[in-house]
């Protein structure tokens, strides 16, 4: 059992295989970089191509960069250069976690997107898994030089029907809205188990691994009051979705019980692009714990951007 630092060993060694920590360990270099007035950590996985494409890629609510290696090192070894950052209250940066509003960590994607657009050749595509790719979304629709768009999951996080069937507050979530903003302004950083807002147990479907997953020291087991209020006064895109006209990849796990299929397929219609492309899984479960279902990713992927010719 791993603790502290390398906890995220724990998930490679059971589900993923302890090949990935060896290929982290060889391969990631870890720079920081200021974002909304912090410190962000960066996770780095350089393509020996100097023109390779590079995909910066965010994490979701639950986790942080390392946990994201199976979607990234399949990807990584096609030759793709990925820049994953833990967004601010999450994974090994400084400060309390779940300290975090949603406009921050949209900021943080900006700032990473423009931190690869300065030192990379190729072009710059925005991503994410789960609540990764709505922010990843919300980031790519206001950086004129991003590229494109390659989600795991992507929805409209302000969408009132996902926020009354989904969340745990329910129907309760907007009668909640003015105790939070009242809470926000005297006990800000405050915080809450994420899990009693957003349930944890559809993450995976290991059972094993979700409860794993919520002793995390890195990942998002908490949120501040005020993050939690910001994801339901902020989250609304500023770019509508019809208005947005670059290329956009959509991968959806087919027995997603965490974001259902049908949240995807509303967002994915409402794009207004004319090169956007939707593939399910069959079978797969909001994190998958088995690599077949990152190896379609991948396959998928890499297809949509050399069509794309991105």
């Amino acid at each position: 059992m791993y603790r502290g630092k390398d906890y995220w060993k724990n998930y490679m060694d059971k589900w993923f295989g302890s090949d990935l920590i060896e290929a982290w360990e060889d391969k990631v270099r870890i720079e920081k970089i200021q974002s909304f007035g912090k410190e962000i950590n960066l996770e780095i996985y350089e393509s020996t191509k100097e023109d390779a494409p590079v995909i910066v890629f965010s994490h979701g609510i639950a986790g942080y960069a390392r946990v994201l290696l199976p979607f990234i090192m399949p990807l990584f070894n096609k030759g793709y250069t990925f820049i994953v950052p833990d967004l601010q209250g999450y994974g090994y940066n400084e400060g309390l976690k779940g300290d975090f509003e949603w406009n921050a960590h949209v900021q943080n994607l900006k700032d990473t997107a423009a931190y690869a657009k300065e030192r990379y050749k190729g072009s710059i595509l925005l991503g994410g898994a789960s609540m990764g790719g709505p922010l990843a979304y919300s980031a790519a629709s206001a950086c004129d030089f991003v590229d494109g768009l390659v989600c795991w999951c992507l929805w409209d996080f302000s969408d009132r029907e996902f926020m009354l069937n989904e969340t745990r507050t329910g129907k309760a979530t907007y009668l909640l809205i003015p105790m939070f903003k009242f809470m926000s302004k005297i006990l800000g950083n405050m915080r809450l188990k994420t899990y009693q807002l957003v349930s944890y147990d559809t993450l995976t479907d290991s059972e094993e691994f979700n409860e794993l997953l919520k002793k995390d020291p890195q990942a998002g087991t908490h949120v501040t009051i005020k993050g939690a209020a910001s994801l339901v006064l902020d989250s609304a895109p500023a770019v509508i979705h019809r208005n947005y006209m670059k290329p956009v990849l959509v991968v959806q796990p087919g027995e997603d019980r965490m974001t259902p299929k049908k949240y995807i397929k509303k967002t994915f219609d409402a794009l207004g692009s004319e090169k956007k492309k939707y593939i399910e899984i069959e079978g797969a479960a909001h994190f998958p714990t088995n690599s077949a279902a990152y190896e379609k990713w991948a396959v998928e992927v890499d297809t949509f951007i050399r069509e794309n010719r991105l």
